[in-house]
């Protein structure tokens, strides 16, 4: 069974109120339908940072969110997670501000997690950001996760 990593965007738009945004909506569509349809095929995890993430805001959607990650197996951090994620920064593949967004890539690298799953295309689920950081990881002889959406995974055919 593959394993995919549960970035905090995916709890977020699985609980949310719908938008009256159409594209933000389909997102959230999407990933209901891979969450009621797909999720059961993959072995599930997230971090400790993503449950950071998902306490912040509304009092009830936070409540909501950290719901839908009830039975979710939690990493924890770690020296080598701290020093991947920093390096993603300090390299300045990801900025300053998206440090968060390194220690997703980290955790999935570390734990050897098959799929990211996010709806982060700014940061993470981004082709020009990606192949630098699967070099990186690649030359460091580290394990290099699928980063991608809900929508790319459906379309696989291996979960």
């Amino acid at each position: 069974m593959h394993s995919v990593y549960l970035e905090t965007m995916i709890p977020s738009y699985l609980v949310a109120r719908l938008s009256p945004d159409g594209k933000l909506a389909a997102k959230q569509a999407i990933t209901r339908s891979w969450w009621e349809n797909r999720r059961h095929r993959y072995e599930l995890v997230t971090s400790e940072t993503v449950l950071e993430e998902a306490i912040v805001g509304d009092a009830n959607q936070s409540r909501l969110r950290l719901g839908s990650l009830e039975g979710v197996r939690i990493l924890g951090p770690s020296e080598e997670v701290e020093f991947i994620g920093g390096e993603l920064v300090r390299k300045g593949w990801l900025p300053t501000g998206a440090m968060l967004d390194a220690y997703h890539i980290a955790y999935a690298s570390v734990y050897l997690i098959d799929f990211l799953l996010t709806w982060n295309c700014t940061h993470l689920a981004n082709e020009a950001t990606r192949r630098p950081i699967e070099r990186w990881l690649r030359k460091l002889d580290k394990h290099i996760p699928v980063i991608c959406t809900p929508t790319d995974l459906m379309e696989r055919n291996d979960g």
